[in-house]
């Protein structure tokens, strides 16, 4: 997993960590299965998203091609990912 934008990566660990919630970890380890999952034909690429807590991801290929791209978005209150969930839900979780 790459991880392009490590200080905001770092904050929300310590985030999540301060709240005591282990979803984001949860998130972090599905998204490098779906890497492992692929033989090595993709790697994950963590980005900062506008939206707090938030990231995007794409699966890129190591000629630059894409995979899935989604987000890993954080539903805080107020939720502020401008995601559609079916449930409140508060938290991270993968969109795609």
């Amino acid at each position: 997993m790459k991880i392009k934008c490590q200080e905001h990566y770092d904050k929300v660990v310590e985030y999540a960590k301060s709240i005591g919630d282990t979803t984001f970890e949860k998130c972090i380890e599905r998204l490098k299965q779906w890497e492992k999952n692929s033989n090595g034909r993709y790697e994950i690429e963590l980005y900062w998203d506008f939206a707090p807590y938030s990231f995007g991801f794409a699966e890129r290929t190591p000629d630059g091609r894409n995979g899935i791209v989604g987000g890993l978005l954080y539903h805080g209150k107020p939720d502020e990912s401008f995601a559609v969930v079916m449930e409140p839900f508060h938290g991270w979780s993968i969109h795609t």
